[in-house]
């Protein structure tokens, strides 16, 4: 009888399926924060998530993050491919432009934060002013959800 002293069990993909349930946790998640409106959609994170995928250029990850983007997306009626096209532009051309100025941790988190809520509603605004379509909504909650994201991307970068 032989034996294998030299074989060990493993999962080859584990990073890959830790990724996919973590798209699944974001999906529940995503729906609890439309029901229970103190819960941040995570734009922020998502857009950090993103930056980092793409400045690692790891395409696994950046095609995670953009289905996370797509579900958020479609849960809060937004255009298809908006938040991707909107954080590519600002990813390639502005955020390698503030890096070079601004060095401190929580300085950054906030120009992240600042880019994914009022840039983003900036972004769209000024699309649905192209097309003539009406304005998107923006409410008081935006300012709760800067702020806890803003905390939570501190801690992430």
């Amino acid at each position: 009888m032989q034996t294998f002293s030299g074989m060990q069990r493993s999962i080859p993909y584990q990073n890959a399926l830790s990724q996919l349930l973590l798209v699944g946790a974001f999906l529940v998640y995503t729906g609890l924060s439309t029901l229970y409106l103190f819960l941040p959609p995570l734009l922020a994170v998502l857009f950090l998530a993103f930056y980092k995928a793409l400045s690692r250029h790891d395409l696994f990850g950046v095609l995670i993050v953009v289905m996370m983007m797509l579900i958020f997306e479609a849960e809060k009626g937004f255009w298809f491919g908006s938040t991707v096209l909107y954080f590519t532009l600002v990813s390639r051309m502005v955020i390698p432009k503030i890096e070079q100025v601004v060095q401190c941790r929580p300085c950054m988190g906030g120009i992240f934060v600042l880019f994914s809520y009022p840039g983003y509603w900036l972004f769209i605004w000024m699309a649905n002013q192209m097309f003539l379509l009406e304005l998107p909504a923006m409410d008081w909650h935006i300012g709760l959800y800067i702020a806890i994201e803003f905390l939570m991307v501190v801690a992430f970068i």
